[in-house]
């Protein structure tokens, strides 16, 4: 019987099955198998189909219902919404001052007295501080200045209107946008397909009302 095993095992084998899948074929364990097997080379085609059909396994089972990583996936994602319905949409000015100040002081341009200046590429960021420049610091519309930093091979039009509808502030009131590529950011080239905005206002009083709530926040 073991004869019979054995060169049925030989001869799976020598058709690119794997280790595993002949034990599981003939009932026998893996290491009697690759006892068995050892002896017989396999193609490079056979090898590259064995590793094939591995790599569907695994995606296969990582991505069963009860696979700890789909476990964990509703377990993060149940923490997510929870959290986000802890921050209320309505939120007071008062929680948008600090944030807004807490944001500036973590992004923001920090050097001269004169100059309020924001820098990101996170949609996100630019609409949160835009709220905080237009109801808390009371900046009025003709005084925001924009700017894009931009890989030249980007389309430089398409990321101008992206963030002129982002920010609100209007292209006829963009700086000239800067097309290079910054240490920073070379091997990101495709992973900020519209670039960096920069938001600027010149306002001496208003610099100097931001780095006091940041000194507030820092003594919190």
């Amino acid at each position: 019987m073991k004869n019979k095993e054995r060169d049925c095992a030989r001869r799976l084998r020598g058709n690119g099955w794997s280790v595993r899948s002949i034990a599981n074929k003939i009932k026998c364990s893996k290491s009697t198998i690759s006892n068995w097997v050892r002896d017989i080379p396999l193609t490079d085609e056979q090898i590259e189909k064995l590793k094939s059909n591995q790599d569907r396994g695994r995606a296969k089972a990582a991505n069963h219902r009860n696979a700890p990583k789909q476990v964990w996936a509703k377990i993060r994602a149940r923490a997510f919404e929870s959290a986000q319905r802890e921050i209320h949409r309505k939120h007071s000015l008062y929680a948008l001052k600090i944030v807004g100040a807490a944001l500036y002081w973590g992004e923001g341009y920090k050097s001269g007295r004169c100059t309020v200046s924001f820098s990101n590429s996170d949609p996100g960021m630019i609409v949160l501080i835009m709220e905080f420049f237009r109801k808390i610091c009371k900046v009025s519309e003709d005084k925001f200045r924009g700017a894009l930093h931009i890989h030249p091979h980007l389309d430089v039009d398409k990321a101008k209107r992206y963030w002129s509808k982002i920010s609100g502030i209007p292209i006829k009131q963009f700086h000239k946008s800067q097309i290079s590529v910054s240490k920073a950011s070379k091997n990101k080239k495709d992973s900020l397909p519209f670039g960096t905005f920069s938001i600027y206002i010149s306002d001496t009083l208003l610099r100097a009302k931001i780095d006091g709530w940041i000194k507030g926040v820092e003594k919190w």
